[in-house]
């Protein structure tokens, strides 16, 4: 039977989700998650909480649960999957397309006084956290699917601690690390998931345009952004 996990860093990307039923909620310590089996899938749909050290921690909970809890003795996780809303960081993105990471970096992270190239850990062999392509290609088929009014798109993915609302450093993040959207959790979630040698598929819904204007087109923007993106996760699966 395959497991995935869905992860979502707040409450309202995962709710569509779980709202047409057949889940049950299992109101557990520190992160409560949502379960379905339909005999050959089991989902496993939770919240990590906001930042990449509640992501990391939120993945290596459940990592560690399904390999060592007496309930999954049948089970290994065979994708965790970060969904949720980005800022755009390309001019190519409208509010509601969706990006692929197929790889993921941290633009806060910065040891380059220690003669480090930005953005590496130093424990680490690169800066980029590459998803799987056969990954990549599963979501491109079932976009391919669909009949949408929205563009989807495939390539870097850049996370850190803030929310983007300036163009200097929507600036900084495009040029240092030619991404195409960013977010505050996905690189914890591709980090710890290479870790433990799991796939990982993060995928995320341009709710605004990390610019001056970022604050109140992510408020409008976001319900639409969700909703697309459930539809296509769904497909996936």
């Amino acid at each position: 039977m395959k497991t995935i996990l869905i992860i979502g860093a707040m409450e309202e990307e995962i709710t569509p989700f779980v709202s047409g039923g057949g889940f049950e909620k299992r109101d557990v310590v520190p992160f409560p998650y949502y379960a379905k089996n339909d005999g050959e899938t089991q989902l496993i749909i939770t919240v990590s909480k906001v930042g990449k050290v509640a992501m990391a921690s939120c993945v290596q909970h459940f990592i560690t649960l399904i390999e060592s809890s007496p309930e999954f003795s049948e089970h290994s996780i065979d994708l965790v999957i970060n969904m949720g809303v980005a800022g755009a960081i390309s001019s190519k993105l409208d509010q509601g397309d969706i990006v692929v990471g197929d790889r993921l970096c941290q633009h806060d992270m910065d040891v380059a006084g220690l003669g480090y190239e930005l953005g590496l850990n130093p424990d680490y062999e690169s800066v980029y956290f590459e998803t799987k392509a056969s990954v990549v290609d599963m979501v491109k088929n079932a976009y391919d699917s669909l009949d949408t009014d929205y563009t989807l798109m495939v390539g870097t993915i850049a996370s850190g601690d803030q929310f983007i609302s300036s163009k200097e450093k929507k600036e900084f993040i495009e040029s240092n690390f030619d991404a195409l959207a960013c977010e505050m959790e996905g690189a914890s979630l591709a980090q710890v998931c290479s870790d433990n040698s799991v796939p990982f598929l993060v995928i995320r819904a341009i709710s605004d345009k990390a610019d001056g204007e970022a604050p109140l087109s992510y408020n409008d923007f976001k319900e639409k952004a969700i909703v697309n993106l459930t539809e296509l996760v769904k497909k996936v699966i």
